[in-house]
């Protein structure tokens, strides 16, 4: 059995393998992931002690 699209013998990969494994790029991408886990759990915590003052007026 072949592979299902065909074989990439003779075709260049599009990104060299310098760029496709540089570490601190990886590193960068988690840390910006949890800095947008970290802001949305304050945004949610934010509008849940706002809510709950409202409640009660």
């Amino acid at each position: 059995m072949g592979d299902v699209n065909g074989s990439c013998r003779g075709r260049k990969p599009r990104f060299p393998r310098k760029v496709r494994s540089i570490p601190h790029l990886t590193q960068e991408h988690a840390m910006a992931d949890v800095a947008f886990v970290v802001t949305t759990l304050a945004v949610f915590a934010l509008v849940a002690l706002i809510a709950k003052g409202v409640a009660k007026l």
